[in-house]
């Protein structure tokens, strides 16, 4: 009875480890994209804006602004993982 219960717990934290690390580096890469794409808009915006076609706050500044919604989350996910990461290589 006991080592089957010992089994399963073993067999859950393991997994379950599997996929935290996972959506770890998935949640990492998003940012990565999501702040390239914000610098990548950002300097589309400069362009036009120099080019004098469109106002600076067209479409470029709309997409560098939305793009905030779903760094600012993330950035706040990555801060918790790299604090996670610490505390496990000091404990």
């Amino acid at each position: 009875m006991i080592s089957t219960v010992t089994t399963v717990t073993t067999t859950t934290v393991t997994t379950t480890t599997a996929v935290a690390a996972g959506l770890g580096i998935l949640a990492t890469l998003a940012l990565i994209l999501a702040l390239i794409a914000k610098e990548l808009a950002g300097a589309w915006n400069v362009q036009v804006a120099a080019d004098g076609k469109v106002s600076s706050m067209g479409y470029a500044g709309t997409v560098e602004r939305v793009l905030n919604v779903a760094i600012i989350p993330l950035l706040i996910v990555f801060s918790f993982i790299v604090l996670v990461k610490i505390v496990e290589v000091l404990g």
